[in-house]
């Protein structure tokens, strides 16, 4: 009788996180939507939204479905590839460089130990913790002061140097069991060969899950850009979309859809990495 009703309890949380999960996809469902949506249909069904009256809803199987938005963004509006790019160039930029030092920086906080190791690595963690909005008025200063305001360097250069990479990597290199350590050391003496060829490889799942990660969060920012850019014509995609009208709303979803493209591929192609780079979090020190 006891198992009977585990198994019910189970099903009844398996059909509340299926429910959940579908709640929290309908946004992207209706943008998809949206997307082959007629631009007439589109404003009959938004117009509340759009007018300030009247009722407002979009049908999930539109009347007159049409690419007219995909061929808009792709031909008629050459700024859609400048802030794509931007943004590309702007997230492949800051993931590439937080690799480079996060993964070192991690490598040595889980090798070696001690007072100083601790102190920098709480600090680490203590900056981990601080939202942009506190760090923005000193960042501003640096980079006023070094000439970079309105230039994608004053995206780059801050975010590069971020320091959940390095605690996310750092857990991933701990749960690396000291056994093979000391059986590489045996056949090679060199730190950087261990680092290499055993540290990288192993702690590979820690450091695809930060790149992910990574690229989600610079891929959609708006604070930095929005403080730091002045000139529209380096803005990324998430500071780009015009204001909503009658003339721009179809090429507002498809080109949204477009942009979420690669995010989705990169998630779908890196989703047993991430889960085990995050699961690695859970290891004890």
């Amino acid at each position: 009788m006891a198992i009977l009703v585990r198994s019910i309890i189970k099903k009844i949380f398996a059909l509340i996180a299926f429910l959940f999960g579908i709640v929290s996809c309908f946004p992207v469902v209706l943008l998809l939507v949206g997307a082959v949506t007629d631009r007439h249909e589109l404003l009959a069904a938004l117009g509340g939204a759009l007018n300030g009256q009247g009722k407002t809803y979009l049908a999930l199987f539109p009347a007159f479905p049409t690419l007219r938005g995909f061929v808009e963004a792709l031909l008629d509006r050459p700024e859609f590839y400048v802030v794509f790019w931007n943004s590309v160039k702007i997230a492949g930029l800051i993931v590439s460089g937080q690799l480079l030092f996060a993964v070192p920086a991690a490598w040595g906080f889980s090798r070696w130990h001690g007072r100083v190791s601790s102190l920098l690595f709480y600090l680490y963690t203590v900056l981990m913790l601080l939202p942009f909005q506190v760090t923005m008025l000193s960042n501003y200063l640096v980079i006023d002061f070094a000439g970079l305001l309105d230039t994608h360097a004053a995206i780059i250069l801050p975010a590069v140097f971020s320091t959940f990479p390095v605690f996310l990597i750092y857990r991933s290199f701990l749960g690396i069991p000291e056994e093979l350590y000391e059986a590489f050391s045996l056949d090679s003496k060199s730190r950087l060969r261990t680092f290499w060829h055993l540290g990288v490889p192993l702690a590979m799942p820690g450091i695809k899950s930060a790149a992910l990660l990574g690229l989600a969060e610079y891929w959609n920012m708006v604070e930095p850009p929005l403080l730091f850019l002045k000139t529209p014509s380096l803005w990324p995609f998430s500071l780009y979309i015009p204001e909503i009208s009658e003339s721009s709303i179809q090429y507002i979803f498809a080109s949204s859809v477009m942009v979420l493209i690669p995010m989705l591929l990169l998630f779908l192609g890196g989703k047993e990495d991430m889960e085990k780079g995050i699961g690695a979090m859970a290891l004890k020190q």
